[in-house]
Protein backbone atom coordinates (compact mmCIF):
# COMPACT_ATOMS: atom_id res chain seq x y z
CA UNK A 1 0.00 0.00 0.00
CA UNK A 2 2.88 2.47 1.42
CA UNK A 3 4.72 1.81 -2.82
CA UNK A 4 1.39 2.65 -4.35
CA UNK A 5 0.57 5.58 -2.43
CA UNK A 6 4.46 6.60 -3.34
CA UNK A 7 4.09 5.54 -6.89
CA UNK A 8 0.77 5.63 -8.08
CA UNK A 9 -1.10 7.79 -6.02
CA UNK A 10 -4.35 9.17 -8.11
CA UNK A 11 -5.01 4.99 -8.56
CA UNK A 12 -4.91 4.64 -5.12
CA UNK A 13 -7.26 7.18 -3.81
CA UNK A 14 -10.23 5.57 -5.51
CA UNK A 15 -9.30 2.22 -4.79
CA UNK A 16 -8.78 3.31 -0.80
CA UNK A 17 -12.16 5.24 -1.00
CA UNK A 18 -14.38 2.19 -2.10
CA UNK A 19 -12.63 0.02 0.51
CA UNK A 20 -13.63 2.04 3.11
CA UNK A 21 -16.79 3.17 1.79
CA UNK A 22 -19.14 1.20 0.17
CA UNK A 23 -20.54 2.07 -3.51
CA UNK A 24 -24.53 1.97 -1.61
CA UNK A 25 -23.53 5.38 0.25
CA UNK A 26 -22.56 7.09 -3.50
CA UNK A 27 -22.80 10.76 -1.59
CA UNK A 28 -20.49 9.74 1.33
CA UNK A 29 -18.08 8.16 -1.51
CA UNK A 30 -17.64 11.04 -3.76
CA UNK A 31 -16.69 13.62 -1.12
CA UNK A 32 -14.62 11.07 0.62
CA UNK A 33 -12.73 10.23 -2.68
CA UNK A 34 -12.42 13.93 -3.29
CA UNK A 35 -11.36 14.88 -0.25
CA UNK A 36 -8.73 12.26 -0.26
CA UNK A 37 -7.74 13.41 -3.70
CA UNK A 38 -6.96 16.79 -2.33
CA UNK A 39 -4.57 15.28 0.10
CA UNK A 40 -0.51 15.86 -1.15
CA UNK A 41 0.57 12.42 -1.80
CA UNK A 42 3.43 13.02 0.68
CA UNK A 43 0.91 13.83 3.37
CA UNK A 44 -0.81 10.89 2.74
CA UNK A 45 1.98 8.53 2.50
CA UNK A 46 2.92 9.79 6.16
CA UNK A 47 -0.89 9.36 7.42
CA UNK A 48 -0.95 5.95 6.26
CA UNK A 49 2.04 5.08 8.17
CA UNK A 50 0.94 6.22 11.01
CA UNK A 51 -2.33 4.72 11.53
CA UNK A 52 -0.81 1.31 10.02
CA UNK A 53 2.38 1.49 11.61
CA UNK A 54 1.22 3.04 15.28
CA UNK A 55 0.40 0.55 18.00
CA UNK A 56 -1.41 2.00 20.69
CA UNK A 57 -3.22 -0.82 22.87
CA UNK A 58 -1.22 -0.63 25.57
CA UNK A 59 -2.65 2.94 26.19
CA UNK A 60 -6.31 1.49 26.39
CA UNK A 61 -5.70 0.71 29.74
CA UNK A 62 -5.16 4.70 30.95
CA UNK A 63 -8.81 5.40 29.44
CA UNK A 64 -10.93 6.13 32.61
CA UNK A 65 -13.77 8.23 31.58
CA UNK A 66 -16.42 7.03 29.83
CA UNK A 67 -16.18 5.91 26.16
CA UNK A 68 -18.87 4.66 23.54
CA UNK A 69 -16.56 3.00 20.92
CA UNK A 70 -18.51 2.68 17.56
CA UNK A 71 -18.27 0.22 15.11
CA UNK A 72 -20.87 -0.43 12.02
CA UNK A 73 -21.94 -4.05 11.65
CA UNK A 74 -19.95 -4.76 8.51
CA UNK A 75 -16.36 -2.93 8.11
CA UNK A 76 -14.38 -3.87 5.49
CA UNK A 77 -11.28 -3.00 7.81
CA UNK A 78 -11.79 -3.49 11.16
CA UNK A 79 -13.91 -6.54 12.95
CA UNK A 80 -16.44 -5.81 15.68
CA UNK A 81 -13.56 -8.08 17.42
CA UNK A 82 -11.86 -4.64 18.21
CA UNK A 83 -14.22 -3.17 19.63
CA UNK A 84 -15.02 -5.63 22.04
CA UNK A 85 -11.07 -5.81 22.77
CA UNK A 86 -11.20 -2.13 23.49
CA UNK A 87 -14.10 -2.33 25.75
CA UNK A 88 -12.50 -4.84 27.63
CA UNK A 89 -9.04 -3.21 28.09
CA UNK A 90 -10.52 0.44 29.17
CA UNK A 91 -10.77 1.08 32.56
CA UNK A 92 -13.19 3.51 32.49
CA UNK A 93 -17.04 2.52 31.54
CA UNK A 94 -17.05 1.91 27.71
CA UNK A 95 -20.13 1.08 25.90
CA UNK A 96 -19.55 -0.51 22.26
CA UNK A 97 -22.51 1.15 19.76
CA UNK A 98 -22.95 -1.51 16.51
CA UNK A 99 -24.54 0.15 13.84
CA UNK A 100 -25.97 -2.02 11.05
CA UNK A 101 -24.48 0.12 8.56
CA UNK A 102 -21.56 -1.18 5.73
CA UNK A 103 -17.94 0.80 5.94
CA UNK A 104 -15.26 2.01 8.14
CA UNK A 105 -16.73 5.37 8.21
CA UNK A 106 -20.15 5.67 9.73
CA UNK A 107 -20.01 9.08 10.46
CA UNK A 108 -19.92 9.70 6.69
CA UNK A 109 -22.49 7.16 5.68
CA UNK A 110 -24.74 6.99 9.06
CA UNK A 111 -24.60 10.36 10.10
CA UNK A 112 -28.15 10.14 11.98
CA UNK A 113 -27.34 6.70 13.77
CA UNK A 114 -23.71 8.26 15.25
CA UNK A 115 -25.70 11.45 16.67
CA UNK A 116 -28.12 9.23 18.45
CA UNK A 117 -25.77 7.54 20.28
CA UNK A 118 -24.44 11.40 21.68
CA UNK A 119 -26.78 13.20 23.89
CA UNK A 120 -28.13 15.95 21.52
CA UNK A 121 -26.97 19.33 24.21
CA UNK A 122 -23.48 17.92 24.29
CA UNK A 123 -22.83 17.69 20.66
CA UNK A 124 -25.01 20.87 19.18
CA UNK A 125 -24.69 22.99 22.56
CA UNK A 126 -28.82 22.74 23.38
CA UNK A 127 -30.64 21.43 25.04
CA UNK A 128 -34.33 19.74 24.02
CA UNK A 129 -37.39 18.77 25.59
CA UNK A 130 -39.21 15.70 24.87
CA UNK A 131 -41.40 16.81 22.62
CA UNK A 132 -38.45 18.40 20.42
CA UNK A 133 -38.07 16.96 17.00
CA UNK A 134 -34.54 17.24 15.12
CA UNK A 135 -34.21 16.53 11.62
CA UNK A 136 -31.16 15.79 9.78
CA UNK A 137 -30.28 15.72 5.73
CA UNK A 138 -30.71 12.52 4.30
CA UNK A 139 -28.46 11.38 1.68
CA UNK A 140 -31.46 11.86 -1.05
CA UNK A 141 -31.86 15.71 0.29
CA UNK A 142 -34.70 15.17 2.48
CA UNK A 143 -34.92 15.42 5.79
CA UNK A 144 -35.30 12.75 8.72
CA UNK A 145 -35.98 13.04 12.26
CA UNK A 146 -34.00 11.64 15.13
Amino acid sequence: MFMTIESNFSSWVPKSARLLIDEEHPLALEKYEKCLGRMRPEIALSLAKTIFLSDVRDVLEWVQVPCTIVQTSHDSVIPISVARYMQSKIKGESTPEIIENDGHYPQLTAPCCCLMLLPVGRVIGVSFDDKTELLFPAADGTSVAA
